[in-house]
């Protein structure tokens, strides 16, 4: 007698912030489940988010974050801001076909940095005197060589990826360059406090700045979040991490 198998429920989520039509966000579920089929068996968990600003001086402010995991690669993220709800969702979910293709068959995500570069999300205008720190994300620090976190960073759509270097031990930084998309290893992230960080973040006008802590010696990274405030990303040594844990479409 032949068996057949069958796979399991297809775990596909969809979250919405802010007002959005009903039809834009059933539409978003279908393409979310129809991408989720087309990336095959080894797809799991997809996650969609889709954001809409009301600052009007955005040009884009639909912003959608994807995520999947992928049994033969590992997690895949892509993050793309467009005009409307719709082209948003086909954008980042096009977007991350693709490059899970790319990473299946490659194991790189090839020119793709450098074409998204036109949908990156923007910043809110936040006055300096209203920012603050909004999150403080406690990790546990992977263990990766500097070439397989440089993969990663790229395969998680992120700006900056803090990691443990699995010969030195050291925590260590690697980033993508503007604008071309490269990324560069962080050579020595200066000593700072956190007051001295947040004041050369403002004075760069970068998305983030990586430095050393004077008071225990582990590297901190300060970034800007899309709605203007700040996040603090600060290495721990053991695994009891609460609310500050790195989710997926963070």
């Amino acid at each position: 007698m032949t068996r057949l198998r069958h796979r399991p429920a297809l775990d596909v989520r969809v979250e919405i912030r802010g007002e959005l039509p009903r039809e834009d966000a059933e539409y978003a579920r279908a393409r979310a489940l129809e991408t989720a089929t087309a990336l095959g068996p080894d797809a799991h968990a997809l996650r969609l988010r889709l954001t809409r600003s009301r600052d009007r001086s955005m040009a884009r402010p639909s912003l959608a974050q994807a995520h999947v995991e992928l049994a033969d690669v590992g997690p895949v993220r892509v993050q793309l801001a467009t005009g409307t709800a719709r082209e948003s969702v086909d954008l980042v979910l096009g977007t991350l076909a693709g490059r899970a293709v790319r990473l299946r068959e490659q194991g790189d995500i090839g020119f793709a940095v450098a074409y998204e570069s036109a949908y990156r999300p923007q910043f809110a205008d936040r006055p300096l005197a209203q920012r603050r720190i909004a999150r403080h994300k406690a990790v546990v620090l992977a263990r990766r060589t500097p070439e397989r976190a440089a993969l990663e960073l790229l395969a998680l759509d992120r700006r900056f990826h803090l990691f443990e270097d699995a010969v030195t031990g050291r925590d260590s930084l690697v980033h993508r360059c503007s604008p071309g998309g490269g990324v560069e290893l962080c050579a020595a992230a200066p000593s700072l406090d956190l007051a001295e960080a947040a004041r050369r973040l403002w004075l760069i006008n970068r998305p983030f700045v990586g430095y050393t802590d004077p008071g225990d010696g582990r590297v901190r990274v300060l970034y800007r979040r899309f709605d203007g405030h700040y996040g603090l990303i600060a290495p721990v040594s053991d695994g009891r991490i609460g609310a500050g844990t790195l989710s997926a479409l963070d």
